[in-house]
């Protein structure tokens, strides 16, 4: 990924070129390419900011549509999993259900232990004593 050059830099690249200097000048003093050069000086001149543009990804669609539905769903089917939720809804994973649960306001289910393995624990023990 391509670093993000300071606003000062840019505004000096700029103040050259309008002194008179030439882009390819500019270009080798500063050791900028000249493309770059092009993009700041249009961005110059179309906003008047050098700033670097901020890049943001474009949101994705949500795979679940109807969220009252979706609550629904969940309370009809509250005592499964997660995993067994994205079976039943279809068409999503585990994680895109975690994501609704957390928008409708809903807890994680948690995973649930094997006896054996709390027996497992020093201390605990299944006998009666």
């Amino acid at each position: 990924m391509a670093i993000a050059i300071s606003k000062d830099l840019r505004l000096r690249a700029i103040n050259l070129i309008e002194k008179g200097m030439s882009i390819t000048q500019v270009s080798r003093l500063l050791e900028i390419s000249r493309p770059t050069l092009y993009r700041w000086i249009e961005q110059w001149e179309t906003t008047g900011s050098t700033a670097p543009k901020k890049s943001v990804p474009p949101a994705q669609p949500a795979k679940i549509k109807d969220w009252e539905k979706f609550r629904e769903f969940i309370d009809k089917h509250g005592d499964k999993t997660q995993k067994e939720l994205a079976k039943l809804w279809g068409g999503v994973s585990h994680h895109t259900i975690s994501r609704g649960l957390r928008k409708i306001g809903y807890s994680r289910k948690k995973k649930r232990q094997c006896i054996k393995s709390v027996v497992k624990k020093p201390g605990l023990s299944l006998e009666k004593n």
